[in-house]
């Protein structure tokens, strides 16, 4: 029988801190000059967070049923409705546009704006697919293919692990993230004390030397890129940081988030909040790309307002998509509110 784990309102909220990073380092582009203190951990949280969260048992077929419809049709829908979007982008230009609708459809590295984050939502799909084939296997197997993804990207130069149809290469590497996930939560998390205060104080920890880790010099991730740093250390040091935010958003906010709601009764409230927004990070990683040319086509070019808005109205069009019959296609989840009736239920 699969174990399962209580739900923890405070690592969903880091689900929700994980997609604002991603556009957060959309926003800023190379105005960012803390950039490497985000690479080191924006995208192996997104994949740790995958294990985390990962559920043992499931058939092959019956996973990747579930994943066509969470991940791979959004994909293929919001790509047709990108490449419209390319066509007023391209001005006119035959091959400006012939240039971006090639590189958008083939996926990877080479994607530009407004498929920008796209990748990431292909690679996340074969990775998940990758982890449930081997689930079976002998536990090493996974790890070792992990620890070969890895080896090939530190060994094969011109992010070639990245320049594959749709990325699927990276997910031999990234399966590393997805396992360390796993890993945490069913045997090191229940290890440590329930005590709040020591949970925060060793996620922060973990997070401090992270990030201290960095500001001596190691090198970041750049995964879309097929770049995972420093062999050996970058990986391990992202999947540090990871750990300690898990403790910290898993102890410090659930709490936090726990007295909010026991103090104002609003504890169904800030957990359909809480819901609605995780279900449509989708929508934000792959709409996000397309607000941020649009105004950055306006002229609008302060970094912090361009991040505000694109978050915004990324996640406003996800919310809004859940209450729709299309919910299920745009955001990869059946429709959530306002869904009809059916006579036998209203009878």
């Amino acid at each position: 029988m699969a174990r399962t784990f209580p739900r923890n309102i405070g690592v969903d909220v880091l689900r929700l801190f994980s997609v604002a990073a991603v556009v957060l380092g959309h926003a800023y582009l190379e105005a960012l000059t803390v950039s490497a203190y985000l690479e080191i951990w924006r995208m192996p949280l997104f994949f740790f967070l995958t294990g985390y969260f990962w559920t043992r048992g499931r058939s092959f077929r019956a996973d990747l049923g579930s994943r066509w419809r969470s991940l791979g049709i959004p994909y293929l829908v919001w790509a047709v409705l990108m490449s419209v979007a390319a066509v007023r982008f391209a001005g006119g230009d035959a091959e400006t546009l012939g240039e971006m609708l090639r590189t958008g459809w083939y996926g990877g590295v080479d994607q530009d704006p407004p498929w920008w984050a796209f990748w990431f939502i292909s690679v996340l799909f074969f990775t998940a697919l990758l982890a449930r084939g081997l689930e079976r296997a002998p536990w090493p197997v996974a790890w070792l293919v992990a620890a070969g993804g890895l080896a090939f990207s530190w060994l094969v130069p011109d992010s070639a692990i990245a320049r594959t149809p749709l990325s699927v290469g990276l997910a031999f590497p990234c399966l590393f993230f997805v396992l360390c996930g796993e890993l945490f939560r069913r045997r090191v998390e229940p290890r440590i004390p329930s005590s709040l205060t020591l949970r925060f104080l060793l996620g922060a920890a973990a997070v401090t030397a992270g990030l201290g880790a960095v500001a001596g010099g190691l090198e970041p991730h750049t995964i879309k890129y097929g770049g995972f740093g420093t062999p050996v250390l970058t990986p391990l040091i992202g999947v540090l940081i990871a750990c300690g935010m898990v403790l910290i958003f898993g102890s410090t906010v659930n709490a936090a988030l726990t007295w909010l709601a026991v103090r104002t009764g609003a504890g169904r409230a800030i957990r359909a909040v809480v819901s609605a927004l995780v279900r449509t990070g989708t929508v934000v990683v792959l709409v996000h790309g397309y607000v941020l040319m649009e105004l950055m086509n306006a002229g609008d070019h302060e970094p912090l307002a361009r991040f505000l808005i694109a978050l915004g109205v990324s996640w406003a069009v996800g919310v809004a998509l859940l209450s729709t019959p299309a919910s299920q296609l745009l955001t990869g989840v059946p429709r959530q509110f306002g869904a009809p009736v059916s006579p036998a239920r209203r009878g």
